[in-house]
């Protein structure tokens, strides 16, 4: 009976196709619920449907939209430029279950240098949401932070946002990271000066004002003010860092966002100021039907991206005009889109990314250690400071990338003080013992550091009588690869070896450092709030998933603070706790 029923659908769907329309326009697969199952356009919407028909047997996807949607609607168009802007605009509002999706679901953090009269600097994901100048974005993203910190330490732009008034300084005046406009520390002129120091050290275009820097140093210096000229010789020093890796990262365009596409991955690479300064994996939620080059670039900018003065991609794709028209519309001036990738870039690429084939891989794999490349490799690292706060990690390569969803991570409880060979052992055999409860462990894992560390791992394999586990270590700088079978092997005669166990070794490291980082923000934060009155120790679990920092409980109002169940008075006391 189900068969008949679908088979009733089908034949609506296929006498809708051939009530089509001829003319540019949009067309829309919908379910039984009224739920938008997929959205295209089309310069002919009848035979871009037909297009879909003939590939209902042979594409698992097209299969899927037919067999999840009762109805197919269109809108007709004057353009097939209308058509193109009316596509995305419906995606955005409707986000079509087999449309190109992009896992994130906000843009990438910007920092604004606001339009104030004493301009601070913000994070902003959303283009155009802060009256201000946009720099970025920052990837990965917590790099936006620590350059937003950075700001302040360097050219000490007011921390408070709005700018209160006070009569007398905050802490954050006497820590260097604010000139205090707010009790008049610092004339307007010279605040001025500082925020278009910043502008140029976040653009990259520091070259011309590094000059009058060193005019206001000899002023300071002449007037005897030490104190000042030190801030100006670090902002100083700063910007001629900046400059000599501008020199040799010096890029053929000044402002581009390249979008690199290998197989079904997809990477971004962000050139400001003439330098490469991030690149991200795109993860995509719904790969899509058609036109994935495309739709990734759209959606990216959807989100509300800054658009750049150029667009790169490898991979050169129809509709290429309507999307540069759309893009330069968006902006407000001409956007370049191209599909040549500069030598320097790709030489970049390789280094950064790779275009290594699994295959190529395997192959030289299988040659230098005697068995093949598996399928899962686990990287394993700890990180502790002075003994405190100890953790390890466990992260994933699977298949060619890092699956994040299986990384693991762990609070060292049996060993106090430094003794990093205890905690890898206690962080292994919790991780091995995993092992034999798994239907297809993994075979290979790699340790971060040396022999020494190497060693742990195989006492705590053979402790456990777990077989058919290898386990290497990789030593930093050197870049050798230690084996259980005794080789040791420089990677840097093996780029794509290389490329591969750093990459694993590097990640466990990034993640078991964020994890410390993360248990010694939070000890701080408690410690401070217990001396807050009628602060206890739910309360302080509370504030702390909430807000993460002191500073965003300190900006959080007291309505804020109510709604999450703190009492008023408890509330008043956090402002005012935190705000000498």
């Amino acid at each position: 009976m189900k068969d008949a029923v679908h088979s009733d659908e089908m034949e609506d769907l296929k006498n809708l196709i051939d009530e089509a329309p001829q003319s540019p326009g949009v067309y829309l697969f919908k379910g039984k619920k009224g739920e938008y199952i997929y959205i295209g356009k089309a310069k002919n919407i009848k035979n871009r449907l037909k297009g879909h028909l003939n590939q209902y047997r042979i594409d698992p996807k097209e299969k899927k939209i037919f067999d999840e949607s009762s109805k197919i609607e269109w809108i007709i168009t004057k353009s097939d430029y209308e058509a193109f802007v009316l596509e995305n605009e419906l995606i955005k509002q409707y986000k079509p279950k087999y449309n190109v999706r992009l896992k994130s679901g906000s843009g990438y953090p910007m920092l604004v240098i606001t339009d104030d009269e004493y301009p601070t600097v913000v994070i902003s994901r959303k283009f155009g949401e802060i009256e201000g100048e946009y720099f970025g974005p920052f990837l990965p993203a917590r790099t936006a932070r620590a350059m937003k910190d950075l700001i302040h330490k360097l050219f000490r732009l007011r921390t408070c946002d709005p700018l209160p008034k006070r009569d007398i300084v905050c802490f954050d005046y006497h820590l260097g990271l604010c000139s205090a406009p707010c009790v008049n520390k610092i004339s307007k002129k010279d605040y001025n000066f500082d925020v278009k120091a910043a502008k140029a050290f976040l653009s990259g275009d520091v070259k011309k004002f590094i000059y009058r820097l060193y005019d206001r140093l000899e002023e300071y210096k002449n007037k005897l003010n030490f104190e000042k000229a030190s801030v100006v010789r670090d902002q100083i020093l700063a910007m001629e860092n900046l400059i000599s890796k501008q020199e040799v990262l010096g890029l053929p365009v000044n402002e581009a966002d390249i979008f690199y596409f290998s197989g079904k991955d997809v990477y971004l690479i962000v050139v400001r100021g003439s330098r490469i300064v991030g690149k991200e994996f795109i993860q995509i939620k719904q790969e899509g039907i058609q036109d994935f080059e495309i739709s990734v670039i759209s959606n990216y900018y959807i989100r509300g991206n800054f658009i750049p003065e150029v667009v790169i991609s490898n991979r050169k794709f129809s509709d290429h005009k309507n999307l540069k028209r759309w893009l330069s519309e968006k902006k407000g001036s001409d956007v370049r889109l191209l599909f040549d990738i500069p030598d320097e870039i790709k030489g970049f690429i390789d280094r950064n990314i790779g275009s290594v084939d699994l295959s190529d891989l395997k192959e030289i794999f299988k040659r230098t250690f005697g068995f093949d490349l598996p399928e899962r490799i686990e990287g394993f690292d700890i990180s502790t400071l002075f003994g405190d706060f100890t953790v390890g990690s466990a992260v994933v390569w699977e298949n060619g990338k890092m699956n994040k969803r299986e990384y693991r991570r762990f609070k060292i409880k049996t060993v106090d003080g430094i003794d990093d060979y205890a905690s890898l052992r206690e962080l292994l055999f919790r991780r091995f013992r995993k092992y034999k409860e798994m239907d297809n462990p993994p075979r290979l894992v790699l340790i971060d550091g040396g022999k020494g560390h190497l060693k742990q791992g195989e006492i705590v394999r053979d402790a456990l009588g777990i077989k058919n586990l290898r386990i290497f270590s990789l030593a930093k700088k050197e870049e050798i690869l230690y084996t259980d079978d005794g080789k040791s092997v420089y990677l840097y005669n093996y780029q794509p070896l290389l490329k591969l166990f750093t990459t694993i070794r590097d990640e466990a490291h990034r993640f078991a450092l964020s994890y410390n980082r993360k248990l010694r923000e939070r000890d701080t934060l408690k410690e401070l709030l217990d001396k807050i009155e009628g602060v206890g120790k739910k309360r302080k679990e509370i504030l702390y998933r909430t807000y993460k920092t002191v500073d965003r409980i300190a900006q959080a109002s007291v309505e804020e603070l109510k709604k999450l169940g703190i009492p008023e008075k408890v509330a008043q006391n956090i402002k005012k706790y935190l705000s000498v």
